[in-house]
């Protein structure tokens, strides 16, 4: 087998060096391009213990505890009420669309409220499906800042800065809707605050990198 001339080993050794380094830049172990990836947790009208997550939304009602008016409609039909009574029920809000009895009821409500010229208020719940349930408590993507709609549209998003207005999606819980699909909330991963392995691993691999391009510069 004949031997390598001088520009044939320059160009190996030279590619190899090359090959290395743009591992370690590029490659899933340790890219220099991003530190932050954030991920959409999807949610579904099959997915368990929904009722527990459609219980965060603000623009859903749960009634627990002191909730009285509410349990009272659901098992009995609906009833007209004083204004004061309606104004205190918590389920009737006029900002809720749903209701939700976590402790022993796994079903949906859409409330209703009809307002009489008396003073009183006839309520009433409808029971929804999951889907429609899913509907009701969420909040399209539009209406959140540009970091969130980003977050669904992508799936998984990866970034050298954080996003920006992700922490009103934490702050409100909102189960966000886009295009047809659901997202109760996001998992933020940040690599500076990883196992420090992966970056030796990456320097590692830097440094062999450089080192083999000088070896080649000076082969001759």
């Amino acid at each position: 087998m004949p031997s390598l001339d001088p520009p044939q080993r320059r160009l190996i050794v030279l590619s190899l060096g090359a090959a290395v380094l743009f591992a370690a830049i590029f490659a899933p172990i340790g890219s220099v391009f991003w530190t932050y990836e954030y991920t959409a947790e999807p949610v579904e009208p099959t997915t368990a213990g929904l009722d527990g997550w459609l219980g965060w939304p603000e623009k859903t009602a749960v009634c627990a505890g002191s909730c009285t008016l509410a349990p009272t409609v659901r098992d009995g039909g609906p009833r007209v009420v004083s204004n004061p009574a309606y104004e205190g029920a918590n389920a009737f809000d006029r900002e809720k669309t749903l209701v939700v009895f976590p402790n022993n009821d796994h079903a949906f409500y859409r409330p209703n409220a009809t307002h009489y010229d008396n003073g009183t208020v006839r309520v009433a719940l409808t029971p929804v499906s999951n889907a429609t349930a899913l509907e009701l408590a969420s909040t399209p993507a539009s209406a959140l800042p540009r970091g969130v709609q980003r977050i669904v549209r992508e799936g998984t998003v990866r970034t050298g800065r954080p996003l920006i207005g992700t922490e009103v999606w934490k702050r409100t819980d909102a189960v966000v809707s886009y295009d047809g699909s659901y997202y109760r909330d996001y998992v933020a991963t940040d690599r500076e605050n990883m196992n420090g392995a992966l970056f030796m691993v990456r320097m590692a691999l830097f440094f062999t990198g450089v080192g083999l391009c000088y070896w080649a510069g000076r082969i001759d």
